[in-house]
């Protein structure tokens, strides 16, 4: 299956941009917009933002002046259908979606028939599985463990799966079970990609990184067995003290996350969706410890494999306000500057309980466009007892241009250093008064 925008009218009229995989696509006057028009002055720097995953296809106005219109109809955020138009300043795109080879889908639970835009391209006799939403729901919350192990009690789910406690029978072992049921269809080739790259996940080993254990596939299920931790996300860890996080334990907690991000970028493995609530925190403000949870999901089971759809409707409303620019721009190709820049707004929010940018609102059509575009508020207008310094660190990893950020993480994680340490355990660790004669 193939997307294709050709430019029917305007300055690039006769251009035509190709799509044979999970994509996003973004168009303005600006010189970092995928399709750079600035010979249309009436496009803003950045208009608006096509998502690709065919033979899914969607259009968001990225919080523009004059706006889009989809076959002569201004929308905010759309479905895009085979031969629609979309028009923006002087320009016009034509949208082509090819479906060929297209097999039809049925649900592997009840045999429901697949919406049209639920289906892959897959070879003969490649084993297909979808499950619609009812029944994923039913095996998501009522699974079945891997063998060897027991389901204690129910902890929590997200955007991604539902969580439980589980124990290894041989040893009472307690374990996260993760599972996970794609919500379009999935062949074998993709599902082998996902265990295979998944199971890659064993060798990342940091003592502030979840540890992961194995990927198992039962029936179009995916069951991830992972460190149990007995945390919570950040920001719950926040909210449960009686007054503001102290510094102290934020640019720890900073520290740590960094840490962590420097040891998986080394590796060559990048995060890609760090956020407070993938930063799991133990322990009280003296001392808190930090857990990063869900390596690799971003990458594996939405953008790579495109499990999950279309990252307007999902990641982007969970994520925003903590995605890097890098990331809406083309987030197939982000490099460990971005976690830098998701570590720096996820501290920024744990300081201060807001996101970097002003009156800035996930929910709101012009979300993208701030965080692409407009400068971060200094932490110091929220908190006037947060230093300059810290303040500069932060912001620095806030850079729109990712060269303008820390050049590691690790670099930064050292310049958190001097904040990250208690002072009452410092004092009670020099040395005390010398108890010989002089």
């Amino acid at each position: 299956m193939n997307v294709e925008l050709r430019v029917s009218t305007g300055p690039h009229e006769g251009q035509t941009f190709h799509f044979d995989r999970h994509a996003a696509f973004s168009v303005g006057r600006a010189t970092d917009a995928q399709c750079s028009m600035p010979e249309d002055p009436f496009l803003s720097r950045h208009h608006f933002l096509v998502e690709v995953n065919p033979p899914l296809c969607l259009v968001r106005d990225l919080g523009s002046t004059n706006g889009i219109r989809v076959n002569g109809v201004r929308v905010e955020c759309t479905r895009l259908q085979d031969g629609d138009t979309i028009a923006a300043g002087n320009s016009a795109f034509q949208v082509v979606i090819e479906s060929s080879g297209v097999l039809p889908i049925v649900c592997r639970g009840c045999a429901t028939p697949a919406p049209a835009d639920l289906t892959i391209s897959a070879m003969p006799g490649e084993v297909v599985e979808w499950y619609c939403r009812a029944c994923a729901d039913r095996r998501r919350r009522y699974p079945q463990p891997p063998k060897g192990y027991w389901i204690e009690r129910y902890i929590g789910g997200g955007g991604m799966g539902e969580v439980f406690l589980a124990r290894r029978e041989a040893d009472n072992l307690p374990v996260a079970l993760k599972v996970m049921i794609p919500v379009v269809a999935a062949g074998d080739r993709i599902r082998a990609y996902f265990l295979r790259e998944m199971n890659v996940m064993r060798n990342l080993r940091h003592r502030n990184i979840v540890a992961f254990f194995e990927a198992i596939e039962d029936e179009g299920q995916f069951q991830l067995l992972m460190e149990f931790i007995d945390g919570k996300g950040a920001r719950d860890w926040v909210d449960a003290l009686p007054g503001p996080p102290p510094i102290q334990a934020i640019a720890s907690i900073g520290k740590q996350l960094l840490l962590a991000l420097d040891h998986a970028h080394q590796r060559g493995f990048v995060h890609r969706d760090i956020k407070p609530s993938n930063v799991l925190v133990m322990g009280g403000v003296r001392r808190p410890l930090v857990k990063l949870s869900d390596f690799g999901l971003a990458k594996n089971f939405r953008d790579e494999a495109g499990f999950n759809g279309m990252t307007i409707e999902g990641d982007f409303g969970g994520s925003m306000g903590f995605l890097s620019p890098d990331h809406i721009r083309g987030f197939r190709d982000v490099k460990g500057a971005a976690d830098i820049y998701s570590a720096g707004a996820t501290l920024y929010y744990l300081l201060s309980g807001r996101y970097p940018f002003l009156d800035f609102d996930p929910k709101n059509a012009d979300a993208i466009n701030k965080t692409l575009e407009h400068p971060a508020v200094p932490l110091r207008v929220h908190r006037r007892d947060v230093p300059d310094a810290l303040d500069r660190i932060i912001r620095r990893a806030l850079e729109k241009n990712p060269s303008d950020r820390w050049p590691t993480a690790k670099d930064m994680a050292d310049a958190l250093s001097p904040f990250a340490t208690d002072p009452l355990m410092k004092s009670s660790n020099a040395p005390g008064p010398s108890s010989e004669c002089s």
